[in-house]
């Protein structure tokens, strides 16, 4: 009766474990736009409860913010990356077409100027190809991103519509205490302020602005340079000052000397300062995670998430090191102490 009783549990725990197994590799296609969707509602959370106080019912609100959402993704995505693209391979073009011999000779003795020129024309190469490759297979695969998109929004909806019973429901199924709860919530909330607002906002911010002081002076290509801007602003470490510095002394070694100079003090006084400037606005809690920390979270995001990891690697690497404070502290047991 025993061996029986253990067959049949073993029996049921390989059909749990099936059924969670399918589940996985269901979603797993889907994740990533199901956990931007879950990160969007958080995000939009404030403005969703502004506009329900409004209106009233849950549903129309989300909606409402649903349909804000859409426009502010699509319309950028419709109409400016068939210019982005266009401005990336006209910029190319033309980068392949400068004497980068001549030009780095300008700046580092002759006998090693042609090594670096070369470096960097087949740099600049694979960035630009990698680049157009990409936006190739986006072409491609659009009824496939399409319906990506559709799932983020899906999740995006009845995630800030039921954010509360979401919630509620998540923490009936923790196992933690809820003091550790709470403290892992609060940990939580500032670790992804700090880096959703603090890193990748305050990065846009600062890209967009490179690319308003490029467009005020003239500076052809200014779309894709801006969009450069952005994604190295985003990254620790690196920064705008990759745009605005080589730009400025481009223009100065073309002869537009004005321009230069006035692009090199606009991005180091204005452009670089804009992160002390909006921070303080945004967090009230700055983010413990390292800068290393954040550095390899970002670049091992990138590759395993694409720019999605620009987001997702510095988030993964936080709430590890969370865990690794609690154990740290000795405090593991407590987790689960009621």
């Amino acid at each position: 009766m025993a061996d029986y009783m253990d067959i049949k549990k073993g029996l049921v725990g390989v059909i749990v474990l099936a059924i969670f197994v399918l589940a996985f590799l269901i979603l797993r296609p889907i994740i990533i736009p199901i956990i931007f969707g879950l990160l969007f509602a958080y995000i939009f959370s404030p403005l969703y409860k502004k506009i329900k106080t409004k209106i009233r019912s849950k549903n129309i609100s989300a909606f409402l913010l649903l349909v804000g959402l859409f426009f502010l993704i699509a319309v950028p995505v419709i109409y400016i990356v068939p210019v982005l693209v266009n401005q990336a391979f006209e910029t190319y073009v033309l980068v392949q077409n400068l004497n980068m011999n001549e030009l780095v000779s300008e700046f580092v003795q002759s006998d090693i100027s042609s090594t670096i020129a070369i470096n960097l024309d087949n740099l600049v190469g694979q960035v630009f190809s990698g680049f157009l490759s990409q936006f190739k297979n986006m072409i491609i695969n659009l009824p496939s991103i399409m319906l990506l998109f559709a799932v983020f929004l899906f999740s995006f909806f009845f995630a800030v519509r039921d954010s509360d019973d979401l919630k509620e429901y998540i923490s009936t199924l923790s196992p933690f205490s809820s003091s550790t709860e709470k403290k892992f919530l609060k940990e939580f909330r500032g670790i992804t302020n700090a880096i959703v607002f603090g890193q990748v906002f305050i990065g846009i911010v600062q890209g967009l602005s490179i690319g308003v002081g490029l467009f005020f002076i003239g500076v052809p290509k200014t779309l894709v340079l801006t969009f450069i801007a952005m994604v190295v602003s985003v990254i620790p470490i690196l920064g705008s000052w990759l745009v605005w510095m080589p730009v400025g002394i481009y223009l100065i070694v073309m002869g537009r000397i004005y321009e230069g100079i006035f692009i090199l003090l606009y991005g180091s006084l204005f452009v670089s300062t804009l992160d002390n400037l909006i921070r303080p606005y945004l967090l009230s809690k700055q983010s413990n995670l390292p800068i290393a920390l954040s550095v390899i979270g970002t670049i091992g995001g990138l590759y395993y998430f694409g720019i999605a990891g620009l987001i997702l690697g510095p988030l993964v690497m936080a709430y590890v090191l969370i865990i690794i404070e609690f154990y740290q502290k000795g405090k593991m047991r407590d987790l689960f102490n009621k």
